[in-house]
């Protein structure tokens, strides 16, 4: 049964959906897909629908896990499921990278010439 991987506004053609209790997997069957990698890399949230537009899974925080092409070129997906752990320390990092931003900024300067 294909159905519908959504990341932003680009939808994705899949097919073995399987979600457990810190990951969901899936293969692309979407030829226009190109770099499936480069797609699935930086995703933090996606949607999994079927292919009439209704959306039945919705996972906000997701990071890429792995990747697998098999022998028949099949390309399957891994994308981890964060804990409440896991979010609180991306959004630790998150902060942290805003503040040695703006601290290097105060040090030394960030205005154009």
């Amino acid at each position: 049964m294909n159905e519908v991987i959504t990341v932003g506004s680009e939808k994705y053609t899949v097919t073995n959906v399987e979600t457990g209790l810190n990951a969901i997997s899936f293969t692309v069957i979407d030829s226009a897909v190109g770099d499936v990698e480069a797609v699935f890399r930086d995703v933090k949230e996606l949607t999994v629908g079927d292919t009439e537009g209704a959306v039945y899974g919705e996972y906000p925080d997701v990071e890429f896990e792995s990747l697998t092409i098999s022998a028949d070129g099949r390309v399957s997906v891994v994308m981890h499921i964060l804990n409440e752990t896991e979010k609180q320390i991306r959004e630790l990092q998150i902060s942290q990278a805003e503040q040695d931003e703006a601290i290097a900024e105060l040090l030394y300067g960030g205005g154009e010439a």
